[in-house]
């Protein structure tokens, strides 16, 4: 129940007031009477003058600490798309923060939630006419879902007292403040006839304890409209992107069919954890077959154990770091005359973390692999857009092939070339990179040569394979969560189509 001010209650705070304002005035005829009187307002003017500039200085430092900002990082399972849509959002959340009216008017706050839902909708939807409809009607449910628990955790563990407060409270409060601040206007008025210093004083200190609130009140406003506009944005690019999903699931802790039907049949041990899937391509004779023989230093072929094409030969492999990981070996380009082939590649793209190709460095002949790489590209581009690209390696084999033909004397400085030798491996890998559009650091020279022990396969090929993972393990991420999402989707289908059929049974069983 709000506070009634009642004529009693003003009349004894009238008397409680009297003698104080009696000692004031006495204090202020004392000093008239010595002749003190203007250096006491002197004293005093100097007074309110360091504390005012004491206060603002104190504020001014001391703005940013009123409220811990809620950091809301962008997920780094996204696709390569949904960068562009974070980055719009960001600009968003810089022009939306500061007005005052988003949280008290009802338009301004549907404006910022539709202008949030436009921009990250069209960056994935560009080719539609209503960019922002492009979903189906469940998700958009989940969407509001997930928006709303995490504000509710945000404003109840950083606002004390907000699960105890209703709405009711607050205009409640805003009625009886609006009566007694009226009620002090009048009775500051008349107080500063009686005593004027100590009613300056009183208005100092009402003016900075007002600047103090405004402050809270302002950073509150500006936290939340922060963390809602960045949360409304992550949720959005979920749910354009294609990963926000109806089950609750974990994406690579449970096997795709593919890789469940390698684990099965290569008996290994069962452990629901999506392996890495690394293909490796290459021309023909390029080295791809050496290449797996020395890349790991245990390696099974499960060639018979496991359903494969001519295209295709899947190797079981487990090195320290890497868990358990499947290795695919294709043919060499133009290797297997058969109709299959460019088709089977393709589906083997979308199942892949990362890809290693393998390029004669002593064979400046690279347009397949040009042109191999080229498709891959537009591949994903154009067919998976919610997929990532997988981490591109680019392997150059056949180094001790290269001038002087008769020099051998490893190891080699890439990076700062001094011999022969060292300047012809460097600029062949100068050579792979501009030709495939690769960063240098993704070329790895290596020696698999019979009659050489293999070189910078352990010194340089899987430190780089290491550096890699977590870009390869994002990969893998949004690779398991397409294929799950693919299996919920039949299932919403079938479960639906059931319950369907039961209820046009029961109708139909009626009398």
């Amino acid at each position: 129940m709000p506070i009634q001010p009642t004529r009693f209650s003003i009349i004894l705070g009238l008397l409680l007031l009297l003698p104080w304002l009696a000692i004031m005035a006495l204090g202020v005829r004392w000093l008239w009477e010595h002749g003190l009187l203007f250096y006491g307002l002197g004293v005093l003017t100097a007074s309110f003058l360091l504390l005012i500039n004491l206060l603002r200085w104190r504020i001014k430092k001391t703005k940013a600490l009123v409220f811990e900002p809620m950091a809301i990082p962008p997920n780094p399972n996204w696709p390569d798309t949904a960068q562009p849509a974070w980055a719009a959002i960001e600009q968003l959340a810089k022009a939306w923060s500061n007005r005052t009216d988003l949280f008290t008017d009802q338009g301004t706050l549907l404006k910022m939630s539709n202008e949030v839902l436009i921009t990250v909708a069209r960056q994935f939807h560009a080719d539609s006419k209503h960019p922002i409809m492009e979903f189906p009607l469940p998700y958009l449910l989940k969407l509001i879902m997930l928006v709303c628990e995490d504000i509710q955790h945000e404003v109840l563990d950083k606002i004390p007292g907000s699960h105890a407060v209703s709405v009711g409270d607050l205009i409640r409060y805003k009625k009886w403040y609006d009566k007694v601040s009226t009620l002090k206007e009048t009775l500051d008025a008349g107080y500063f006839f009686i005593n004027w210093p100590g009613a300056a004083l009183g208005k100092v200190r009402s003016a900075l304890l007002g600047k103090g609130l405004n402050l809270v009140t302002d950073e509150l406003r500006f936290r939340l409209a922060n963390a809602y506009i960045h949360k409304l944005g992550y949720y959005a690019i979920q749910l354009y992107s294609g990963q926000l999903t109806l089950d609750a699931i974990e994406p690579t802790e449970t096997l795709t069919r593919y890789a469940q039907q390698d684990r099965d049949q290569a008996e290994r041990v069962a452990k629901s954890v999506e392996p890495l899937r690394i293909l490796i391509l290459g021309q023909v004779s390029a080295g791809k077959s050496s290449l797996i023989n020395a890349l790991f230093g245990e390696t099974k072929s499960a060639e018979g154990l496991l359903p494969t094409t001519p295209e295709i030969t899947p190797y079981v492999l487990e090195r320290d770091g890497l868990q358990q990981a499947i290795v695919l070996d294709s043919p060499g380009y133009g290797g297997l005359k058969h109709d299959k082939v460019p088709l089977a590649l393709k589906q083997e793209w979308a199942k892949v973390d990362v890809i290693l190709m393998v390029c004669n460095a002593a064979q400046a002949a690279r347009q397949a692999d040009v042109e191999e790489l080229d498709a891959i590209q537009r591949y994903f581009r154009e067919e998976r857009q919610n997929q990532a690209l997988p981490v591109i390696l680019a392997v150059a084999t056949q180094i001790d092939r290269l001038r002087p033909v008769r020099e051998w004397q490893p190891p080699y400085n890439i990076q700062d070339p001094k011999r022969p030798k060292e300047h012809s491996i460097h600029q062949a890998c100068e050579a792979i990179a501009q030709d495939l559009t690769l960063p240098i650091e993704h070329i790895v020279p290596v020696c698999m040569a019979s009659e050489h022990t293999a070189y910078n396969i352990e010194e340089g090929l899987i430190p780089l394979i290491y550096d890699q993972l977590n870009e390869a393990h994002r990969v893998r991420y949004l690779r398991c969560l397409r294929h799950q999402q693919d299996i919920s989707y039949w299932q919403h289908w079938r479960q639906q189509a059931i319950q369907a059929g039961q209820l046009i049974l029961k109708l139909g069983m009626k009398p």
